[in-house]
């Protein structure tokens, strides 16, 4: 069930990326690769995962994309997903390349696993992947 749900958040945003050349803005330089963010959600009958996106999305991210930026990192997105499925947050965090990715988590990513208490219960879990084709 968590594969197919994720497998579903893949696709739709792989549907997203991939709209026909026609339809793509030139303007926007192209993003090579990603690395996506994913809390759990926990919901049963002893424990109810935690999560603030008002902290996370108005404070956590854009702090994060300020230590980021210097390494390279062109932007990101915030996907919030219904309350069934196994994780409640999925975040895409977009680079040109794995290791512009990597120096900055290697300069940063105890700082910003430090914070994570403030938004939510549970710690995050990690993927990347290359971007094929974007459309804005």
């Amino acid at each position: 069930m968590q594969f197919q749900t994720l497998a579903s958040l893949l696709f739709a945003t792989a549907s997203v990326f991939s709209q026909s050349a026609k339809a793509q803005d030139t303007s926007c330089p192209p993003i090579g690769w990603f690395s996506m963010a994913y809390y759990a959600q926990i919901h049963n009958a002893t424990y109810d995962s935690t999560f603030d996106m008002d902290f996370y999305s108005q404070q956590q991210m854009p702090w994060v994309y300020s230590l980021y930026k210097p390494f390279g990192m062109k932007g990101y997105t915030i996907n919030t997903l219904e309350r069934d499925a196994p994780w409640s947050v999925v975040t895409f965090f977009y680079f040109d390349t794995a290791e512009q990715f990597d120096a900055a988590l290697a300069a940063h990513e105890d700082e910003i696993l430090a914070r994570v208490p403030l938004f939510s219960s549970e710690y995050p879990s990690r993927f990347v992947g290359d971007v094929i084709s974007t459309t804005f």
